[in-house]
């Protein structure tokens, strides 16, 4: 029975040690976050166009479409955008329930190509739209903008949220008059996460059901300046087509204290 209870105390003992050694740990530790957002000129743009082709059969409506994309496509290569950042998207075919011929059966068929343009080329881009627009083209869709060395800068987003989580960690201690230890854990709280800014809205035909603005006589353009902290000298992008890319990162640090 004293054996058993000598190992109970001892047990009991060693039990409050550590529990004891842990509460220090905890009290003894300093923990932050880190946020940053990273912003660039985008360096290059993507879109779709559709291209619809009828005919009397189904082969003859595929034809015609598929000759429209490659006469549009031709003229889009001599205008300078390289043959391998064009590409089909999707392809649809089938009965023309729409707008078949009254008293002929030369609409009875369609075929629908949806092609994408990539380019880094952004000074090319307005030009493109407009010889795009100037076609038999069903719609064109909003521009989707972004950079070439997306991972680069995210890369960069999550280095410099650690630094700024260090440098808080650095501002308190100091403040509070203690020495700041090593780090004891490092938690991503938010994912690196990419976002185009669109401080200029461009509604191009069919993107979104909105007018198109290269048929009217007018654009549609709407601003919004409603800008981040983060000034962007728009100068070193391509006028008009000068988006942002906005890259944000957070990551918790713990340090312990001296």
């Amino acid at each position: 029975m004293k054996q058993f209870i000598m190992l109970f105390v001892l047990l009991f003992s060693i039990s409050n040690t550590i529990s004891a050694q842990q509460n220090e740990i905890t009290q003894n530790q300093i923990s932050v976050i880190g946020s940053v957002e990273l912003k660039e000129i985008a360096d290059q743009a993507s879109f779709y166009f559709t291209i619809k082709g009828v005919g009397e059969t189904l082969r003859l409506a595929v034809e015609d479409a598929e000759n429209k994309t490659k006469i549009l496509s031709e003229k889009i290569i001599q205008l300078g955008i390289k043959k391998n950042n064009i590409s089909t998207s999707d392809f649809l075919s089938g009965e023309n329930y729409g707008d078949k011929a009254f008293l002929s059966s030369s609409r009875d068929y369609q075929a629908t190509i949806v092609t994408m343009i990539k380019t880094d080329s952004l000074d090319l881009l307005r030009s493109l739209l407009f010889l795009i627009s100037e076609a038999e083209v069903e719609n064109i869709s909003t521009i989707s903008f972004s950079l070439k060395d997306e991972l680069g800068l995210r890369r960069r987003a999550r280095i410099e949220a650690g630094l700024k989580a260090k440098e808080k960690a650095e501002d308190i201690s100091n403040a509070l008059g203690v020495k700041l230890g090593r780090v004891l854990t490092i938690e991503e709280i938010q994912p690196t996460q990419t976002y185009t800014n669109q401080n200029q809205y461009l509604y191009i035909r069919g993107g979104l059901n909105y007018p198109n603005p290269f048929n009217p006589s007018s654009y549609n353009v709407v601003q919004e300046k409603n800008l981040n902290s983060q000034t962007i000298d728009e100068t070193k992008g391509s006028g008009f087509f000068a988006k942002t890319v906005s890259i944000t990162s957070q990551v918790e640090v713990s340090f312990a204290i001296e």
